[in-house]
C-alpha cells in the first residue's frame, strides 16, 4: 500500500506528532524533484550541466482525506512546527515515503502551510507541501 508518514516532536518534547497518508485522490505520487539541474550549450556548443553539488531534494505535495480530529491535531503540528521554526530552532520533520520503489527516510520542512476543505460531517481534506532538506 502506498503511504506517507510524516511525524514532528516539538521543542517542548511533547506531544509527539505522527500521521500517516495513504489516500491521494488519484494515482498520481505525491513524491518528486526539486528543480535544481538545468542542462545548456555555450556559444561554442560545449554541454554545460549545472545546479547544486548534491542530489536533488525531494518534494511532497500531499492532499489527503483525513478525520475532523486528524486535521484538528494536524493543524497543531503545523503551529508547533511554525513556532519552533520562527524561534530559530532546528525544526524538521521525520518523513517515511513508501509510495515507489524503496522506501525514503528523510527529514523535511513544511513548505506549502496545510490547508482544508470540509469533506462531510466528519472528513476533511488536508493538503500541504514538502521540502526535504
Amino acid at each position: 500500500m502506498s503511504q506517507i508518514g510524516v511525524s514532528y516532536t516539538p521543542s517542548g518534547g511533547s506531544p509527539v506528532y505522527n500521521f500517516v497518508f495513504d489516500n491521494f485522490g488519484d494515482n498520481a505520487l505525491p513524491r518528486t524533484y526539486q528543480e535544481g539541474a538545468f542542462f545548456a550549450q555555450s556559444a561554442n556548443g560545449t554541454s554545460i550541466i549545472g545546479g547544486p553539488a548534491f542530489r536533488q531534494k525531494y518534494l511532497w505535495v500531499i492532499s489527503s482525506i483525513v478525520t475532523k480530529a486528524e486535521a484538528a491535531s494536524f493543524d497543531e503540528m503545523f503551529q508547533a512546527w511554525d513556532a519552533d521554526r520562527a524561534l530559530g530552532l532546528p525544526a524538521a520533520l521525520g518523513i517515511v515515503d513508501n509510495t515507489f520503489g524503496p522506501s525514503v527516510l528523510a527529514s523535511g520542512v513544511i513548505t506549502t502551510p496545510p490547508s482544508y476543505v470540509r469533506m462531510g460531517p466528519q472528513l476533511m481534506l488536508v493538503s500541504f507541501a514538502l521540502t526535504e532538506v
